[in-house]
C-alpha cells in the first residue's frame, strides 16, 4: 500500500485540477482504495444497487446540507477501521467541495455565455456593443460588492435616457441575515434617505420576484399603481416618475441578487433597446456579483485555513512574555507559507519557532502543516534545537516536499538559576536580542535551508537571557516587504527592535508589522509573522479570587508584602490602579464561577501589572482617554493617566496588563 499520506496529497492536487465530475469522483475512489486497501471501491452522484457484504461508505455532502451522491468500499481483508472512516470522509468532503466548485464554474461559464450572447443579440447599435463591452470589463475587475453596485448603476444610467436611477441588492451577514441595501446615481442620498425601503408591492413585485422586466411609459397610468398603503403612491416629497423601467438582477441558478430601477419624469422615455442594454448590464452585474461571492468565498476559506495552521493562542509561560502577529500578503485569498508556534517539551522546556515554507497555496498549507506537526511531535524527546531540525529536515525528504522551508527554533529552559536559550536556524533571518540595557543585535549563525539536502549544517548557539531581554523571531516579510526597491538591513531591524523593547513584545511585534506595510505603502509582497519574548522580571505577587465583588476588597491583603519595597506613593498608585481593573473584570467576567488573578513584576526601572480574568475582554478604546462623564469609567482613565505603557491582550485567559514607571 502507498504511504497514506503522499497518495492523499497527491489525491487533493489532483481533485483540485479535475476537469469533470466524473474525474472527480473516479480520483477520490482510487485514492480510498489505495490508502485503506479495499480491493473495491466507487464513488457516484445517484444511486446504484449496492453491493453484497460489509462496506464502508460516506455521503458526498454540499454546502448547505443536500447530498451530491456517496463514496463506497467494500472487499477488503479484514474489517473497517474508524481511521477509514476518518480518512473516507476526508475524501467525501474533499470530493463534495471539489464538485461544488466545479458546478459554481460551470454556472459561471454559461451565465456568461448567456450575457454574451444575448449582449450580440440585442445590441444592434456599434456605439451600444461598445459601450457595453466596456462595462462589462470594468465591472468584471471588481470584486466588492459596493463597487459593482454602483458602477452597474452609473453605467446604467449614462447609457439610457434615466434621470435617475437606483440598485437595491440583497447582502448576508456573516450571522446569516439578509438585509437590503442600495446605491444611487444621478441624485443624492439625502433625496431618498427620509423613506422607506421599496416592499414587494404590485409594481416592484416583478422585478424583487426575478419575474422579469417592468417597462412603463407612464407609471401613473397603469392600473397597478396607487393602491398600495400607506402612501398609494409615491410618498410626498418623492423625485417625479413617469417613466420607469426596472430590470432583476438574477444569478446562473435563479437567485434574485437585487434590481435596477431607473426613472424620468417624463413618459414615454425609454425603449426596447434601453431595455436590452440595463438588461445586458443587469446579467453582467449578477455574473461579477457571483464572482465576488466566490472571491470572497475563497478568501474565508484561505483564511480559516490560516488560522488552522498557526496556533489559537499563545501558551501562558511563567517568567515570559510572549507576543506573535500575523499579515498575510496581498487581500488574505490565499493561505500563505509563513508560520509560528509556541509549545511545550517533554522536559519541561519551551520550544519557540518561526518558518517561512516556500510558495503559497495548498501545497504551502500541506507543508506549513507537516513542518508543524513533525516539530511538535519530537518535542516529546525534549531534543536540541538543530536536532529537532534534523528531524523536520529527514521529514520533507521523506515527503517530497516541493520547494524548502527555513527556520528558527529555539529551546527556552526556565531554571532556578535563570533562562537558558539555545537557538538554530535553517536558512532563516537571524532573531534579534534586545537587552535589558537598551543594546540589540542579531544572535546565531544563518544554516542550510531545510527540504534540500540530507545533511543541513544547522549551527546552534547558547546564552543566558536576563530579566528584561527581549527575543524577536520574524519572516523574510518584514525585511522585504518593499523589495527589490527597499530591504532591511539586520541593523535596521535590531534599530526598529531597540525602539520598542521597553515596552514589551507585543509593542515590538505591532512596530515591525506596521513598519513593513508602511515602506511597501500599505501592500507588502510576502506574508509577515513575528514572535517575540521577554524575560519577566521575578513575581513577586501571584494570587487568583473569585470574581466576585469582594476581590476588589482582597487587592490591599495581597499588595501588602511589597508595599515598603514599592514606597509609599508608588505602592499608593498600584494598589489604586489594581483594585479598579479587579473591580472592572469582575463586573464584565460574565462566566460563572469564573476567577480574577493579579500579578506583580518588579523591576529595576518598573514595575509591571497584569490582571486576568475569564471574559470575552474588549477593544482597546481611542488614547487619550476622555475625563469620565458619569459614574463609570473611571478604572480605564486613570490606568491611561498613569501608566507609562498598557494594553489588553488575548491568549487562554484575557489579560489587562500596564508598567510604571520608577522614579
Amino acid at each position: 500500500m502507498s504511504d497514506p499520506l503522499r497518495s492523499l496529497a497527491d489525491a487533493a492536487r489532483a481533485v483540485t485540477a479535475a476537469a469533470t465530475d466524473e474525474d472527480v469522483l473516479n480520483i477520490v475512489a482510487a485514492a480510498a482504495r489505495d490508502v485503506i486497501g479495499a480491493r473495491q471501491a466507487a464513488a457516484r452522484r445517484g444511486p446504484n444497487g449496492a453491493p453484497h457484504g460489509p462496506r464502508l461508505v460516506a455521503p458526498l455532502v454540499a454546502r448547505d446540507g443536500s447530498s451530491l451522491g456517496l463514496l463506497e468500499l467494500w472487499d477488503k481483508d479484514g474489517a473497517f477501521t474508524r481511521d477509514d472512516e476518518a480518512i473516507v470522509s476526508a475524501l467525501a468532503q474533499m470530493a463534495a467541495n471539489a464538485i461544488e466548485t466545479l458546478e459554481l464554474l460551470n454556472r459561471e461559464h454559461a451565465a456568461r455565455v448567456e450575457a454574451e450572447e444575448t449582449g450580440r443579440r440585442l445590441l444592434l447599435e456599434k456605439q451600444r456593443a461598445e459601450a457595453l463591452h466596456r462595462v462589462g470589463q470594468a465591472i468584471s475587475r471588481r470584486l466588492e460588492l459596493q463597487e459593482i453596485v454602483q458602477l452597474a448603476t452609473d453605467a446604467a444610467r449614462e447609457l439610457t435616457p434615466a434621470q435617475f436611477g437606483a440598485f437595491f441588492y440583497n447582502v448576508i451577514s456573516d450571522a446569516g441575515e439578509a438585509y437590503m441595501l442600495y446605491t444611487l446615481s444621478g441624485v443624492e442620498r439625502s433625496a431618498f434617505e427620509r423613506f422607506p425601503m421599496p416592499r414587494n408591492t404590485d409594481i416592484f413585485a416583478p422585478t424583487f420576484n426575478g419575474e422579469g422586466v417592468v417597462r412603463l411609459d407612464d407609471v401613473l397610468a397603469d392600473p397597478r399603481y396607487g393602491h398600495s398603503a400607506p402612501y398609494h403612491g409615491m410618498p410626498e416629497g418623492h423625485l417625479p416618475v413617469r417613466s420607469y423601467l426596472a430590470v432583476p438582477v438574477l444569478t446562473s441558478d435563479g437567485e434574485v441578487v437585487g434590481g435596477l430601477f431607473f426613472g424620468h419624469p417624463e413618459p414615454g422615455m425609454f425603449s426596447a433597446e434601453d431595455e436590452h442594454m440595463v438588461a445586458g448590464i443587469a446579467a453582467q452585474s449578477a455574473i461579477a456579483i457571483e464572482n465576488a461571492r466566490l472571491y470572497q468565498e475563497r478568501t474565508r476559506t484561505a483564511q480559516t485555513l490560516q488560522r488552522a495552521l498557526l496556533p489559537p493562542h499563545l501558551p501562558t509561560i511563567e517568567g515570559l512574555e510572549l507576543a506573535a502577529t500575523y499579515r498575510a500578503a496581498g487581500e488574505g485569498n490565499e493561505v500563505g507559507g509563513d508560520f509560528y508556534d509556541v509549545f511545550g517539551q517533554s522536559d519541561g522546556s519551551f520550544a519557540l519557532v518561526v518558518g517561512d515554507v516556500c510558495g503559497k497555496g495548498p501545497q504551502a498549507a500541506a507543508v506549513t502543516a507537516l513542518a508543524r506537526y513533525t516539530l511538535r511531535a519530537h518535542a516529546v524527546a525534549g531534543l536540541r534545537p538543530s536536532y529537532q531540525l534534523v528531524r523536520l529536515n529527514d521529514a520533507l525528504l521523506r515527503q517530497q516536499a516541493p520547494g524548502f522551508v527555513t527556520a528558527a527554533l529555539a529551546r527556552i529552559d526556565l531554571t532556578p538559576a535563570g533562562v537558558h536559550l539555545e537557538l538554530a536556524t535553517a536558512g532563516h533571518p537571524l532573531p534579534i536580542l534586545a537587552r535589558a540595557d537598551g543594546t540589540a543585535t542579531p544572535i546565531g549563525d544563518v544554516g542550510t535551508p531545510l527540504g534540500i539536502i540530507e545533511r543541513p549544517e544547522l549551527p546552534e548557539v547558547a546564552l543566558a537571557l536576563e530579566p528584561g531581554d527581549l527575543l524577536v523571531f520574524y519572516t523574510d516579510g518584514v525585511s522585504e516587504a518593499a523589495a527589490p526597491r527597499l530591504i532591511l538591513s539586520e541593523d535596521d531591524l535590531a534599530r526598529l527592535v531597540a525602539e520598542k523593547a521597553a515596552e514589551g513584545p507585543r509593542a515590538v511585534v505591532e512596530h515591525l508589522e506596521r513598519t513593513a506595510v508602511a515602506n511597501a505603502g500599505g501592500n507588502p509582497r510576502d506574508d509577515i509573522a513575528c514572535l517575540a519574548l521577554r524575560v519577566a522580571a521575578p513575581l513577586r505577587v501571584s494570587q487568583r479570587f473569585a470574581a466576585a465583588p469582594r476581590a476588589a476588597h482582597d487587592v490591599a491583603d495581597a499588595l501588602a508584602p511589597i508595599a515598603a519595597e514599592l514606597g509609599e506613593r508608588l505602592a499608593m498608585d498600584v494598589r489604586l490602579l489594581v483594585t479598579e481593573l479587579v473591580a472592572n473584570a469582575v463586573r464584565h467576567t460574565g462566566v460563572e464561577g469564573g476567577t480574577v488573578a493579579i500579578e506583580v513584576r518588579i523591576a529595576p526601572r518598573t514595575v509591571q501589572l497584569s490582571v486576568y480574568d475569564d471574559g470575552p475582554g474588549f477593544e482597546l478604546p481611542e488614547r487619550p482617554i476622555a475625563n469620565p462623564e458619569g459614574p463609570g469609567g473611571w478604572g480605564l482613565y486613570l490606568v491611561d493617566q498613569c501608566a507609562a505603557r498598557w494594553g489588553t491582550e488575548r491568549t487562554d485567559r484575557h489579560r489587562v496588563w500596564l508598567e510604571l514607571d520608577r522614579g
